[in-house]
C-alpha cells in the first residue's frame, strides 16, 4: 500500500504542460485598447490592463474574453507574506510593515530600490541601484547573503526551488543559488530586459526590448529556446499553461494583440 501511494505521488510531480521549443502560434486576439503596465495569469485566466483602465480577463484555453471591468487591483500592491508581512520600500529603504499596521524592522540598501522585492520561504530578495542583489530574513530583516552583479537588477527576482533569477541592466540574467548567493551561471540576452521575467516551469521566460524571448532553463542556467514574435512587444510573456502568451504590437497599424504560442 506505502509504495503504491508513493508510486501515485511520483507520478503528480510530472508537468502535464511541459513546455518545450520550437513554439507555434496556437491564436490570437485582437485587444481593444493599449495594454497599461504588466499583465499576470492564474487559474488558466490571462489578465492585463488597459490605458483606459480596464482589466481584461481572457480564458486561455478558448482565447475569448471572459469579462472586461472598469477598475481592479493595482498592479503595484506592496508585496504581502503569508503571515501578512507587508513591504513598502521609499528609494533606497525597504520597510517590513506587520498585520497590525506596526513597523516590524528597515533595512537601507546601497541604492535605490527600484523593483518590488519578492518574499519566498521566509526570506525576502530585492535588488538595488548599485548593482547589489540582497536576500534578508523575511522576519528580522537580516541580511543572509547579498551579491554584487556586473548590472542594476530591473524587476521583482523569480525563486524557484533552490535558484534565484535576476534580470539585470546589463542585458544578462543571472542565477543565483538561494541559499548562499553565489552565481550559477548567466546568460545574455538580445537587448536590454524591460519586462518582467515569467516563470513557465523549468523554464524562465525573458522579454526584451526587441521581439525576442528568450527561455532560460533553471536547472542548466542554459538558453533552452528562442522566440522572434511578428512585432514589438508591449508587455512580458505570460505562462497560462499550455500556452506562452505574447503582447505584440503590429509596427504599421499600431493595434496590439495577444498571441497564444504552444510546443510543436
Amino acid at each position: 500500500m506505502a509504495a503504491a501511494c508513493a508510486s501515485q505521488a511520483k507520478r503528480l510531480l510530472v508537468d502535464p504542460f511541459p513546455l518545450s521549443f520550437p513554439l507555434v502560434e496556437a491564436g490570437s486576439l485582437v485587444i481593444d485598447g493599449g495594454i497599461e503596465g504588466q499583465p499576470w495569469a492564474r487559474d488558466g485566466v490571462v489578465n492585463f490592463r488597459t490605458r483606459d483602465g480596464s482589466v481584461v480577463a481572457v480564458v486561455a484555453s478558448s482565447q475569448a474574453v471572459l469579462a472586461r471591468s472598469p477598475s481592479g487591483p493595482s498592479l503595484a500592491e506592496p508585496s504581502r507574506s503569508p503571515e501578512g508581512l507587508v513591504l513598502l520600500r521609499d528609494d533606497d529603504v525597504l520597510r517590513a510593515v506587520g498585520p497590525n499596521g506596526r513597523p516590524v524592522w528597515e533595512f537601507r540598501a546601497e541604492g535605490a530600490i527600484r523593483a518590488d522585492p519578492v518574499q519566498h520561504a521566509g526570506r525576502v530578495y530585492f535588488g538595488d541601484s548599485e548593482r547589489m542583489f540582497y536576500c534578508l530574513a523575511a522576519a528580522t530583516g537580516k541580511v543572509k547573503w547579498r551579491r554584487r552583479l556586473q548590472g542594476a537588477p530591473l524587476h521583482p527576482a523569480a525563486v524557484r526551488g533552490g535558484t534565484v533569477v535576476v534580470a539585470a541592466s546589463n542585458s544578462v540574467v543571472y542565477r543565483l543559488s538561494r541559499r548562499g548567493g553565489s552565481i550559477l551561471s548567466w546568460e545574455s540576452v538580445p537587448s536590454r530586459v524591460v519586462y518582467e521575467p515569467a516563470l513557465a516551469g523549468s523554464l524562465v521566460l525573458v522579454s526584451s526590448a526587441t521581439p525576442a524571448v528568450v527561455a532560460v532553463d533553471l536547472r542548466s542556467g542554459k538558453r533552452a529556446g528562442q522566440y522572434e514574435a511578428s512585432g514589438p512587444l508591449v508587455a512580458g510573456a505570460v505562462w497560462s499553461p499550455p500556452y506562452v502568451v505574447l503582447f505584440v504590437e503590429d509596427a504599421d497599424s499600431g493595434r496590439q494583440r495577444l498571441v497564444f504560442l504552444s510546443s510543436r
